[in-house]
């Protein structure tokens, strides 16, 4: 296996990229480079490269993606972009990523539950909204779909929490100025057309507003 090129990396100048054959591989510091008598331009043994890359590298990745999701909960996509951006190969990403679904270290449905549990009990948003950020996060489609199917939400019970929240008691708002407001508003939140027309004949019936 040729290694035909060595160069410092942009991110860490302490550690170095690896490539074998043209292709990336690895990165390694200084240390293990003259260790493992990596030169470029010359052969390196294929029981060298296997064994970096088994009991190394794949080792650090395995310990930063332990680390990255050791404070927070993370997706599998935000796992994998942390993994690229500490330049490991596409390879070794993968082969961490399978670990972590394995033995539950990486989840995206259970994220995806805890996630809509806590926006809901800390600030309630619409389930459009919710459906919107969790894509952003690099949940599927069909993951968000199946778990908001599972999720009691009560959209225009939110909606009315909002309103009275937005109206401070004042019902109904004293000019169409007003209450065009609080219609844009909860549009922004990701409420449809029902459900703040829902939610606008709720606060009618609570606050006593004109037939």
């Amino acid at each position: 296996m040729l290694v035909t090129a060595i160069t410092p990396q942009k991110r860490d100048e302490t550690r170095y990229n690896i490539f074998i054959d043209g292709e990336y591989a690895f990165a390694l510091p200084m240390q293990d480079i003259l260790y493992f008598k990596l030169k470029e331009g010359q052969e390196a043994a294929e029981e060298t490269i296997d064994f970096i890359r088994k009991n190394l590298i794949y080792i650090k990745a395995q310990d930063t993606a332990l680390h990255f999701i050791g404070y927070k909960m993370r997706t599998v996509q935000e796992i994998r972009r942390k993994l690229a951006e500490k330049e490991f190969a596409e390879e070794t990403i993968e082969e961490v990523i399978a670990f972590l679904e394995k033995y539950g270290y990486a989840d995206d449905r259970e994220y995806c539950r805890k996630y809509i549990r806590e926006k809901l009990r800390m600030k309630p948003k619409s389930g459009y909204a919710l459906k919107i950020e969790l894509r952003q996060r690099g949940i599927s489609s069909r993951i968000i779909d199946e778990v908001m199917g599972e999720t009691e939400m009560d959209e225009a019970g939110d909606a009315f929490r909002w309103l009275e929240k937005k109206s401070r008691g004042q019902w109904p708002p004293e000019n169409e100025k007003k209450k065009k407001q609080l219609y844009d508003f909860l549009l922004r939140k990701g409420y449809s057309y029902d459900i703040i027309g829902e939610a606008f004949q709720q606060m009618d019936e609570a606050y006593g507003g004109e037939d």
